[in-house]
């Protein structure tokens, strides 16, 4: 992952790329970043999932911010109707508990990973990557091109996956 611009989604945000590009975020805590790849176009979105389900009237202002909000907002952008959903594929990266001496009630982490596997398990969209759960943050990079995937947790060595076979990413001849 060289030359392309990383576009980042903070806290809340999308993101978009398509083609030649990389997307990704930086400091995933109890966030998830929730990738959908469109194989048919070479596109992918990215939202900073915070929470699990919104509050009322707080969705439209930044709906990448929740689970259940930011699913059908990456659909929009990927101009992807809910019937054609599982055309698409999906990476999860997140999810942790950082502050294991907190009430079990929050669980925002784990309560994240759980709303976005259920959603994208009711869209019928494969998750074919995963980085979730465990007590590290974690930051990460997704190229569009090529489907290679870099994950740096806090404390633990450098993950890269090449995904392009799972994404039906053609490679091109040298």
């Amino acid at each position: 992952m060289g030359k392309a611009e990383v576009k980042l989604a903070g806290m809340g945000e999308i993101v978009f790329a398509r083609g030649a590009g990389v997307i990704g975020c930086i400091g995933l805590g109890s966030c998830v970043g929730t990738v959908l790849f469109d194989p048919r176009v070479q596109a992918a979105a990215l939202a900073h999932v915070m929470l699990p389900e919104a509050q009322e009237g707080d969705a439209a202002v930044q709906p990448g911010k929740y689970a259940t909000t930011a699913l059908p907002a990456l659909l929009r952008m990927l101009d992807t109707p809910p019937a054609f959903a599982s055309r698409l594929k999906a990476i999860l990266i997140g999810g942790g508990e950082l502050f294991q001496n907190r009430s079990q009630a929050l669980r925002i982490g784990e309560r994240n990973v759980e709303t976005l596997q259920r959603l994208l398990r009711e869209a019928r969209i494969e998750i074919v990557f995963e980085h979730i759960r465990g007590s590290s943050g974690r930051s990460f990079e997704f190229d569009v091109a090529t489907g290679q995937i870099r994950v740096r947790a806090m404390g633990s060595n450098c993950v890269e996956k090449d995904l392009s076979a799972v994404l039906g990413i053609l490679r091109r001849a040298a």
